[in-house]
């Protein structure tokens, strides 16, 4: 299983002894102690784990179909989590600001496709800044080297917690995009997707997955 480093808390991130920690592996953990399979992780940056999965090197990874380069080659689990998509900024940004040629600099998460505004960076009306990590991405942004972050509220929202509590940061009152956070499975695992699919499904129905994310999105590495 490849999950992506630099980390993303509160999904999946690492304490100190490099044990993965959050709703994923925790999520996982608990569904492979009643397999007969070893889980093993193993830390990957984003691009690398997609094409690990394509070519059989990885089982699985963190992936929404949404996002991939051939979502037909690679199966996906139900949702673990909904996230809605917003625009970050420093100062607040109207809706007819982002509309026009405006040239604003908006940092994204290098290696992701962004459907929500492809036409806005391919004309230029958005100038893409790539970063390794979302904290990197609020990082640029509090040292003004991009006017715009667009992230996952989840993840936004523990990073001010813990990294950024001093900054206030204005968030767009509409959600740019939403997406849902999926395994992606090479296709020789369907019959564990089946089994997989059915236990996520139950973990939502017994409030298991909101847990784990309330504990998570409160926990700070160490």
């Amino acid at each position: 299983m490849a999950i992506y480093y630099p980390q993303v808390p509160p999904y999946m991130y690492a304490a100190n002894d490099n044990v993965p920690l959050g709703v994923v592996p925790e999520l996982l953990n608990a569904f492979f102690d009643e397999q007969p399979y070893e889980l093993e992780y193993v830390f990957e940056n984003r691009q690398r784990a997609e094409l690990g999965v394509y070519s059989g090197k990885y089982d699985a990874t963190v992936l929404a179909e949404k996002w991939t380069e051939e979502p037909d080659a690679l199966l996906f689990t139900q949702p673990i989590v909904e996230h809605h998509d917003y625009l970050y900024s420093l100062r607040p940004v109207t809706d007819e600001e982002l509309t026009v040629n405006s040239n604003h600099s908006i940092c994204l998460r290098r290696y992701y496709k962004y459907t929500a505004f492809s036409q806005q960076l391919s004309e230029g009306q958005l100038i893409r800044l790539d970063s390794d990590s979302e904290f990197d991405q609020f990082n640029m942004l509090v040292n003004g080297r991009c006017d715009l972050v667009y992230m996952n509220e989840h993840v936004a929202n523990w990073l001010i917690n813990n990294h950024f509590p001093d900054t206030h940061f204005y968030r767009n009152s509409v959600e740019t995009d939403k997406a849902d956070l999926t395994l992606a499975l090479h296709p020789k695992w369907a019959v564990l997707k089946k089994r997989l699919d059915a236990y996520i499904r139950e973990a939502h129905r017994n409030g298991l997955i909101d847990r784990s994310l309330a504990r998570h999105m409160r926990k700070k590495p160490r």
